[in-house]
């Protein structure tokens, strides 16, 4: 007997080769539009029965798709995400996996293919995948918008970067079916072939803010006690928030003539401690006599595996420590300090409307003063944005791209370079077009 069952994103066909109760199970799944994939469905059921079930998965494929009919052994793309999945997610969760893909980079990878890959063409066959698809894919990404919301039913198109993520870990999943599933990986870009093949969208460049001292310190005068040596520490440092904030007593030298802090963890989602981004994120950072006195009165009293800034109110738990939830630290904290910066004592933003009843509510971080008075901040930086200054600082003292790249603990020079390339390019140029200017000036001069 042959039966037809419907499943989440297919029909399928199922049957004992030979009809008998010891014959090997055999089925054919069909995937596409409902109606269509029943249609076939049916077509592979009446072959079933006219060959009194003697025939195999493939010849049914064979017959009912032709040329399109998946090769023996091939899985569906949402088959082998589950299998490479399994492969790299480590039985410790602090340590790295296959390939050294830590658990929540992995889980990073799995929220972009359950988001924006699978719900497109998981359904399709590893040999079904080819440019053709993709080009379809990527179109249907560009057109799709997320950030939905009651106020903003439109919501906002995707970005460009979000695109070319998907590809890129597409390309590493289609990548590691290659030559079990697939000969080559169609994701890739064939020798001598046109750099972009299948419609991704330009890449959005580097939007890192530099900030300059009067305005670093503009933001130190705002913040309140609680983040107040957080940021002194980070830009001061260039350590990434997840790595200063899970800093122990034990990990930092705070005397001698060379104060210095052994960056060995950093803080996951979820509140978890793990190792950091990569290998060379384990390291030892130098630092200056005024960051070791701030580190040295943080650490006045507390025990060596007491957390140098633990989240205030929160208590240590068995299995979990008193870390600060990064969202929350930017929101309630990080985010008024930026918003009182930006507000003038003489021209302060309106108040906000009395309400009937109960008290006025307080400023939004978006509501701030709208003069032209010196000395209020006008950018709106992130807290990264501190790494990134002091990195840029680092750059125009005269360090060099190892000394940088090893100071903040990037994997590769490569990455360095991408993101701090124009700051090496710009270094002497403004006292260059002076001199241009002054000289030009001579010329003007003389011809007079």
């Amino acid at each position: 007997m042959a039966s037809i069952e419907e499943r989440a994103k297919s029909v399928r066909v199922c049957w004992r080769l030979g009809g008998t109760r010891d014959g090997a199970r055999q089925s054919a799944a069909f995937t596409g539009p409902p109606t269509a994939a029943r249609v076939l469905a049916e077509k592979a059921k009446k072959l079933v029965v006219a060959y009194e079930r003697r025939i195999t998965r493939e010849e049914v494929l064979r017959l009912v798709l032709g040329d399109d009919a998946p090769k023996s052994g091939d899985i569906t793309l949402a088959e082998w995400v589950k299998m490479w999945e399994a492969d790299r997610r480590p039985i410790n969760p602090d340590a790295p996996g296959l390939d050294d893909i830590q658990a929540d980079t992995l889980d990073g990878y799995m929220q972009v293919l359950r988001l924006r890959v699978l719900p497109y063409i998981g359904h399709k066959y590893l040999s079904e995948i080819t440019e053709d698809v993709l080009r379809v894919w990527i179109k249907q990404l560009k057109g799709s918008r997320v950030g939905r919301t009651k106020k903003n039913r439109a919501g906002r198109p995707i970005s460009a970067s979000t695109v070319r993520r998907a590809h890129g870990v597409l390309h590493m999943v289609l990548g590691a079916a290659v030559p079990r599933f697939i000969p080559v990986n169609p994701a890739a870009r064939p020798a001598g072939t046109k750099k972009n093949r299948v419609g991704l969208p330009k890449p959005v460049p580097f939007e890192g803010m530099f900030l300059t001292p009067s305005e670093v310190d503009q933001i130190h005068a705002s913040c309140d006690s609680l983040i107040r040596d957080i940021w002194y520490v980070l830009v001061n440092t260039g350590l990434r928030l997840g790595e200063l904030l899970v800093l122990r007593v034990q990990d930092v030298t705070v005397e001698g003539d060379e104060p210095e802090i052994r960056v060995r963890r950093a803080l996951k989602k979820g509140g978890r401690i793990g190792l950091p981004k990569s290998a060379k994120s384990i390291r030892p950072v130098s630092t200056s006599t005024d960051v070791a006195k701030v580190l040295a009165a943080r650490c006045k009293g507390k025990r060596p595996r007491d957390l140098i800034f633990p989240c205030p109110g929160k208590k240590k738990t068995k299995g979990a420590e008193p870390t600060w939830a990064e969202n929350n630290l930017n929101r309630r904290h990080w985010q008024p300090a930026v918003a009182a910066a930006m507000r003038c004592d003489e021209h302060p933003p309106p108040l906000p409307p009395k309400p009937k009843r109960g008290p006025r509510r307080k400023l939004r971080p978006d509501e701030v003063s709208t003069c032209g008075c010196p000395g209020l901040l006008r950018r709106r930086p992130r807290l990264h944005d501190g790494r990134h200054t002091h990195a840029s600082e680092l750059i125009h003292a005269g360090w060099q791209l190892h000394e940088v790249q090893n100071r903040l603990g990037h994997a590769s020079p490569l990455t360095t370079l991408t993101i701090y390339g124009h700051a090496w390019e710009g270094r002497g140029y403004t006292a260059r077009l002076d001199e241009l200017g002054a000289r030009r000036a001579m010329v003007e001069d003389e011809a007079a």
